[in-house]
């Protein structure tokens, strides 16, 4: 783990802290729940909601209810959440005590789908892979690269809800939960060498250089949000 909020020790953790465990490697969204991550105060186990952000490479876990006031609390970290790639992770206990109430939390902005077709038009029509490359047709394709079109009549059909061809374990897709989503998998670069990620099959797209992180973030906010048309 490379890094942790609350870090190990702190004082005037927000009472309602979302709790993040930085990794070398993306998390298995799969391995992500209570018997990998566990809170605890004194006897007693508080319950959450797990989630993970594959970009930053962060697992997450947001307790149920308002933690109480200047109190201990520990955090557990559990061998059983593993990576993508299968590698197990290690014990850490991290703890802290929670402050005299939360911290402020603005509300997320939801990305329009009209700002992810923005970046498909701009990265997923060269060689006419997905799209084409000019406004004939409405910028689709008779046959596009692997059965997917990515032309803005047909592209959020063609996403939402859709099972991978690659991957038939996933939706390309998945409303609310990027992690799991095979789009974001096959955008995200392998670590050092840049290619497709554990689990992804062909190249990492789009070819060349890897969409930057705050187009990523556009993408799996939009996810996140519901995917909504």
């Amino acid at each position: 783990m490379l890094a942790s909020v609350p870090a190990a020790n702190a004082v005037d953790v927000p009472t309602n802290v979302t709790f993040r465990l930085t990794f070398d490697d993306y998390p298995d969204p799969d391995t992500v729940r209570s018997n990998s991550i566990l809170l605890t105060s004194g006897y007693f186990w508080v319950p959450g909601n797990y989630g993970v952000d594959l970009i930053s490479k962060t697992a997450m876990m947001r307790p149920i209810n308002t933690l109480a006031q200047g109190l201990g609390y520990s955090l557990h970290l559990r061998p059983a959440l593993s990576s993508l790639a299968g590698c197990p992770g290690t014990s850490r206990d991290i703890e802290f005590i929670t402050g005299h109430g939360p911290a402020e939390t603005p509300a997320p902005e939801t990305p329009k789908f009209d700002a992810v077709q923005r970046i498909l038009d701009s990265r997923c029509g060269g060689g006419s892979c997905h799209l084409a490359p000019d406004a004939a047709d409405g910028g689709c394709l008779a046959a596009p690269a692997a059965g997917l079109s990515l032309c803005p009549s047909e592209a959020w059909d063609a996403l939402v809800g859709t099972p991978s061809r690659q991957n038939d374990s996933l939706l390309l897709v998945e409303p609310g939960d990027s992690a799991r989503s095979y789009l974001l998998r096959k955008l995200l670069p392998a670590k050092g060498t840049g290619g497709p990620i554990t689990g992804v099959y062909g190249q990492r797209e789009p070819p060349g250089e890897p969409l930057p992180e705050d187009q990523l973030r556009v993408i799996a906010a939009w996810i996140d949000a519901g995917a909504v048309r």
